[in-house]
């Protein structure tokens, strides 16, 4: 298997597990602290990870260490995404979360390539462009059905839908930042591990801060809980993340977005076995649309990855 048919395989086997990260969360979050699981499970992943890069491939930390540019502006990224994230994902159903936010990516990857940045790219074919189209339209119609009422779940009123669709935008934003600087690490010679624990130390540290000041306190939860918590969100959390970094390594930016951006049909299915969220018809309508967009861009995307490898 050539370089990039293993990346594209990583990037879907991402999209798998962050899925069920997801849903998991989108209820998890209802009746916990999002910044309290965030500091226990990202602590843990940085003090792992760091802590092996450091005993087995010192060299990379300080290549890292002396890309403070790259460095900050990961960890600036880090904080701004998952804060996001982990908001947006208890405020509205977590598939319309998902989508809006892997949409936003491949969208915000081309903008990048218009404003003049490296690492972002045109449209490299119909597929793409046509592909790309569609999700911008589906991430329009659902962002007008949560602001209005019709989606599955909001928790809370129409200032809150709002709130939610501009936090799962701003993600999807920051999100493809972090991957740009990311794919500038992994080629200075910084592997996958090492990038994975450099990237959060600020996000551990702004979450801690939330945390102790109970910014998003939802009531007091047992110890035996946050552990369990801890457990299942670094089991949900890590291996996606460090299969997303593997792919970023291998395929470009715009590629790797097209792919993530095919989430939403499974997450939905996993809602609908949760029982949490309510089956709306509308909802599939919007998702229909977006993972038919999905399609034609990750087609385009894997076409135009495979025949340049």
């Amino acid at each position: 298997m050539n370089g990039a048919a293993l990346g594209i395989l990583f990037a879907f086997s991402f999209v798998l597990l962050e899925s069920v990260q997801f849903v998991y969360f989108g209820g998890l979050f209802q009746h916990v602290d999002s910044f309290l699981i965030g500091f226990l499970v990202f602590g843990t992943t940085v003090v792992v990870f760091v802590s092996w890069t450091a005993i087995f491939k010192p060299e990379q930390l300080k290549i890292a260490l002396s890309m403070r540019g790259q460095l900050l502006a990961v960890n600036l990224g880090a904080v701004v995404t998952f804060t996001a994230y982990l908001l947006s994902v208890q405020l509205l159903e977590p598939a319309i979360t998902y989508t809006i936010s892997g949409g936003t990516m491949p969208i915000a990857a081309y903008v990048f390539y218009k404003i003049g940045m490296r690492e972002g790219e045109p449209m490299r074919n119909r597929f793409e462009a046509a592909g790309n189209f569609l999700i911008f339209v589906a991430i329009i119609f659902l962002a007008f059905i949560t602001v209005g009422g019709m989606s599955g779940f909001v928790r809370g009123d129409t200032g809150v839908a709002i709130l939610g669709v501009l936090l799962a935008i701003i993600d999807g934003v920051f999100f493809t930042l972090i991957l740009v600087y990311s794919q500038r690490l992994s080629k200075a010679g910084v592997g996958p591990t090492a990038v994975l624990g450099i990237r959060l130390p600020l996000y551990v540290l702004v979450t801690g801060v939330a945390a102790t000041a109970g910014f998003n306190s939802v009531g007091p939860v047992s110890t035996s809980d946050l552990v369990l918590y801890t457990v299942i969100g670094l089991l949900l959390s890590v291996p996606p993340l460090y299969l997303l970094q593997k792919a970023v390594a291998t395929v470009s930016t715009l590629t790797l977005s097209a792919i993530t951006a095919i989430g939403p049909l499974v997450i939905f299915l996993l809602q609908i076995v949760e029982g949490r969220v309510d089956y709306k018809t509308v909802t599939l309508i919007g998702l229909s649309f977006y993972t038919a967009g999905a399609i034609f861009s990750a087609y385009g995307a894997v076409r135009a990855s495979t025949s340049q490898s």
